[in-house]
């Protein structure tokens, strides 16, 4: 499991939304896959064999959002994150959909930050209506703040996912 600090790094490298949130579903996909492995990985050979053909990129557990459900199922994730990991993978979906780039301010990203579970404290984002005027440097420095700490909460909430996906086995 990596340190926030690497999450961190990870997030920051992304020059778009668009790259953001790949590399968002890239680390939870990642923090999935050791929790997985954490409860149904054993060394019984038979167990082995059977485990991993289903859970291999070809096997029919290896989707995200399959492995997800069985987790959720097995009580080993919250309600929560499971929404909020598939909040992220319907959001990655429609970005690369898009053939318009989008900002962190944007409309679409800040009203996905506010239906975010993991993210409890919503006072800290700025509301849609705050719309600055771009033609003065006033105007852009307020824009990129505001960019800025909608990204910062992305962060947050996304390495706070993470560190409950860090869990060791309940079963």
């Amino acid at each position: 499991m990596l340190s926030d600090d690497l999450i961190y790094e990870k997030l920051n490298d992304a020059a778009s939304i668009r790259g953001f949130v790949t590399a968002a579903v890239a680390l939870f996909d990642e923090a999935v896959d050791c929790l997985i492995n954490k409860v149904f990985r054993k060394n019984d050979f038979a167990v082995k064999s059977v485990v991993d053909s289903l859970f291999e990129t070809s096997g029919p557990l290896a989707a995200l959002s399959i492995r997800l459900k069985v987790l959720l199922g097995l009580g080993v994730i919250s309600q929560d994150i499971f929404e909020d990991i598939t909040a992220f993978l319907q959001l990655k979906e429609q970005l690369n959909n898009d053939v318009d780039e989008h900002y962190f301010a944007d409309e679409l990203i800040l009203s996905f930050t506010h239906e975010l579970q993991s993210f409890k404290d919503k006072a800290l984002l700025p509301t849609e209506e705050m719309v600055e005027d771009l033609s003065t440097l006033v105007g852009k420095m307020k824009q990129q703040r505001k960019e800025n700490l909608v990204r910062s909460c992305l962060i947050l909430t996304i390495t706070e996912i993470y560190r409950q996906l860090a869990i060791e086995s309940p079963l």
